[in-house]
């Protein structure tokens, strides 16, 4: 696992009773790529953002700064294609809420 500054607030988030699904949606990313650290849910509220598969429990990250993506299923604290599954349906759940707050379509 990766060694983050922050797994100190994921450990305290566990602790509090959030779902596992909501802390490894938080808990930063690096693009293996260009290295930018992001959280899995900034990276499909921005850089899939109107990509009708980020509403459809898409199975990839897309990293918001160089647009190059890896399957979910093969992040460390994933592990396999279950839990990631899980990830992905609790992901597209939460961009669908955020995209019906704010009144956007599922398309560009």
């Amino acid at each position: 696992m990766q060694n983050h500054a922050t797994d100190g607030y994921y450990m305290a988030m566990k602790a509090s009773g959030f779902s596992n699904n909501t802390v490894d949606s938080l808990r930063k990313q690096k693009c293996p790529n260009c290295s930018f650290e992001f959280a899995l849910v900034y990276g499909r509220t921005t850089a899939c953002r109107g990509c009708a598969e980020a509403l459809n429990n898409c199975p990839k990250v897309r990293c918001p700064k160089c647009d190059h993506e890896w399957f979910i299923k093969d992040m460390e604290h994933i592990g396999n294609k279950y839990r990631g599954r899980n990830v992905e349906t609790h992901i597209s759940e939460i961009v669908q809420k955020y995209n019906d707050d704010m009144g956007w379509k599922k398309t560009r």
